[in-house]
């Protein structure tokens, strides 16, 4: 497909990355601002130059925040014009958002995994509460899918399909609608334990509950339930970790590892995790990349080699969607 106008050229691109499963709907917006930007201020349309590009992004007096947002969307506009063979400059994405310092998120050890889930696994029964039937499996989505636990909690049955082996996530954080696939053991799982938990299903029952399913289990419940397991774990809490997130971050470095351990090409995984795990964009996954690199430095050096224009560098971005 050729490209002659600025708005040709960005229908292109919006089409490639929701081709790669990204909604991209407020880059596509800012994009069209951009575009019109250009042709308000005559500026041709063979070429993205840099006076065109400043006074789009530093003329409107926007919060510091919006504008590295923008700068990040404009880079990755001129490295898509460039296989165009369009003249494109790119903005150097240096405006400094400023961010909480937060302690590095907790990523349970393989170790730790194991005495987790034996811990979970091995609770007592009990008449007044059904979490030795719940819990055994909604940690193990939670760890083998990374969902946020807001999204597995929301998970109703209409939304687990055993026979394909996936799960459909319904408007989640970023709005996003999505589906995951899983492991032909989870689903298995997953189709046992509906059989013992719904002896009377219907499709808008939740999957998680906690004695009616009309009514999803409550995420304090959940959270209070893994601090007993971690301490029948011999695992500490403490501030910053581990929590119920800390299952997430497992889950997409125990995958950046496998993949870089199996010399697999991150330009084509690194993708498909960000739209796995719900991210608005790439820029989600440099937050992983950042926890695999004092073990795997070709990670991330490959990561910045190859998204350099979506993923700027170590500076730390504005609130982790994490």
């Amino acid at each position: 497909m050729t490209a002659s106008t600025l708005p040709e050229l960005i229908a292109t691109l919006v089409a490639a990355r929701r081709a790669g499963g990204f909604r991209y709907d407020r880059q596509a917006r800012v994009l069209a601002q951009f575009a019109e930007h250009c042709r308000r201020e005559g500026y041709a349309d063979g070429s993205i130059i840099q006076e065109a590009v400043e006074g789009f992004l530093y003329g409107r007096h926007l919060k510091a925040s919006t504008i590295r947002r923008e700068e990040i969307i404009l880079r990755d506009l001129a490295e898509h014009a460039r296989q165009f063979g369009w003249p494109a400059w790119a903005p150097p994405t240096l405006t400094r958002v400023k961010t909480r310092h937060r302690p590095p998120p907790y990523v349970f050890s393989d170790e730790e995994i194991r005495r987790l889930f034996h811990a979970i696994d091995t609770q007592p029964l009990s008449e007044m509460s059904n979490r030795a039937l719940v819990d055994p499996v909604l940690f193990r989505v939670l760890y083998a899918t990374g969902l946020r636990i807001s999204e597995a909690l929301n998970l109703q049955l209409r939304d687990v399909d055993a026979a394909r082996a996936t799960l459909e996530v319904r408007d989640s954080k970023n709005r996003e609608h999505r589906i995951v696939p899983v492991t032909r053991r989870l689903a298995d799982t997953l189709e046992a334990y509906i059989a013992a938990a719904h002896p009377d299903p219907e499709p808008a029952h939740h999957l998680f509950h906690t004695g009616d399913p009309a009514t999803p289990a409550d995420k304090s419940t959940i959270y209070n339930r893994l601090r007993r397991y971690l301490a029948d774990a011999d695992i500490p809490h403490f501030p910053g970790g581990p929590h119920i997130h800390s299952l997430r971050h497992g889950f997409a470095v125990h995958n950046l590892r496998r993949w870089a351990a199996d010399g697999s090409d991150l330009a084509v995984m690194l993708p498909y995790l960000s739209a796995y795990m719900g991210h608005a964009d790439l820029r989600g996954t440099q937050y992983y990349l950042q926890l695999t690199a004092d073990a795997y430095p070709q990670v991330a050096a490959l990561a910045q080699a190859r998204f350099g224009y979506v993923i700027p560098g170590p500076a730390p971005r504005e609130g982790a969607d994490q």
